[in-house]
């Protein structure tokens, strides 16, 4: 329970408590933020990818006009030409409107491609370390 404030200065040092316990509450709200944001990442991430399958940009550029050209031609006709209608429908749909996000910045698709070799060559390099220690003889 609270004391009665009897005086100027015991009300200053009130105060002064309660800035505290304020910025102190302050405090753990952002980190209780932060934490749910962290939290939330990859359902963010699987959100934005499906946005990315399910709508297109209106944009056309020219990679953009060839992964059209490509999924049309080579995918619809060739790879998915023995599969249902619906599945020669969908697969060139989806990869069209996620290859449009990727077309506006072609660093990004340079980036993802060596991301995906560089992961491959790191599981590599711990296969050699784990060979050649001292177990290895």
């Amino acid at each position: 329970m609270i004391n009665q404030i009897t005086n100027y200065k015991e009300l200053l040092q009130e105060k002064a408590r309660l800035q505290a316990l304020l910025a102190e509450q302050e405090l753990q709200i952002k980190n209780d933020w932060h934490v749910i944001k962290e939290d939330l990442r990859p359902f963010a991430h699987v959100a934005t990818t499906v946005r990315n399958f399910l709508t297109r940009k209106a944009t056309l550029s020219a990679f953009q006009l060839g992964v059209n050209l490509f999924a049309d031609g080579f995918i619809k006709k060739v790879l998915l030409g023995n599969t249902g209608w619906i599945t020669r429908t969908l697969v060139p749909f989806f990869i069209k409107n996620y290859a449009s996000h990727l077309t506006d910045a072609p660093e990004k698709i340079i980036h993802k491609i060596k991301d995906l070799f560089r992961k491959k060559n790191k599981k590599e390099e711990e296969v050699i370390v784990q060979e050649t220690g001292m177990d290895a003889v």
